[in-house]
This record gives C-alpha cells, structure tokens and sequence, in this order.
C-alpha cells in the first residue's frame, strides 16, 4: 500500500516539476557585429495569452533587401549580419520555404555600423474579434522595433535558428 501511495504522489506532482523546468529562463548574449558592419535580430516569443499560442506549427520565410535568411518557428530567434545603410525586412508566406497563412508584414529600418538591432514578430490572438460562431481564430501579427534592454530579455526565453 505504502509504494502504491508514493507512486501515485510522484504521478501527481510529475507535470509540476516538468511545468517548472520549462519556465526557467534561459541566457542569452548579443554577439558583437565585426567590424564595419551591423547585426539584426528577429525574434518570435511565445504570446502573452494563456493556453494554446497561436500558429505555433506555423512559420514565416524572413526576406532581407528580397532574399530569404531563413525561417522563423514559434519561440525562436535569428541573427542576420548586414552592412550598414537602410534596409527592408519582409515576413511571408509567399515562398517555397514557409509555411505560413497570415499576409505579408513589411518594415524598411536603417542601422549604423556597429548597430545590434532586435525586430521582433509579435504573433497573438485578436480577442476583440473571436466569436463563439466564428470557423477559424484570428490574430493580430506586429513587426516591431524593440530596445535591446527589453529585447534581451525575451529573446533568452527563445531557441536560436541555425
């Protein structure tokens, strides 16, 4: 009875322990752009709302000045080296190597050299227009400039896109 007791105490308190370790966060350290040019960072952090995160098996082509530096999965960063100037960023679906429902979001941004830079997508759900009736989610999407300050801080909560 004794061990039947214990197991069924470890049973319960399992998705608690688990539950913990994945809210540890994480570290994280801007590389340093070399010499003569920038660093951008594009990150997607888990959205603030509780439960099931929207598109989670869902990502986006990033496209630097028109050609692809990879994909964005949910919860995950990517470091782009570029000169320095103004440049435009462009989240799609519109290519072979996305896998991605929303439209297009497009931001034209300019660094200097030595600049580290953080864009962050920001993917939620739009509450304001989900209805009980309604056939599919909805959902707000933002390509935004964040403070490294701020940004550092969400990012460590991310895995990085090799």
């Amino acid at each position: 009875m004794l061990t039947l007791r214990r197991r069924l105490t470890a049973l319960l308190c399992l998705p608690l322990l688990l539950s913990a370790c994945s809210t540890t966060p994480g570290y994280f350290e801007a590389q340093q752009p070399s010499a003569g040019s920038s660093l951008l960072y594009i990150y997607r952090p888990k959205a603030d709302n509780p439960g099931m995160q929207p598109l989670r098996f869902s990502y986006p082509d990033i496209q630097l000045d028109g050609r692809s530096v990879g994909q964005l999965p949910f919860n995950s960063h990517l470091a782009v080296g570029l000169s320095p100037g103004k440049h435009t960023l462009r989240v799609t679906g519109l290519s072979k190597n996305a896998k991605w429902e929303p439209r297009d979001i497009e931001q034209s941004f300019t660094v200097s050299a030595g600049e580290v830079k953080y864009m962050k997508l920001n993917v939620q759900y739009n509450l304001n227009e989900m209805n009980l009736g309604q056939p599919s989610p909805s959902y707000t999407l933002f390509l935004m400039p964040v403070r490294a300050d701020d940004a550092r801080y969400e990012i460590r909560n991310t895995s990085a896109v090799d």
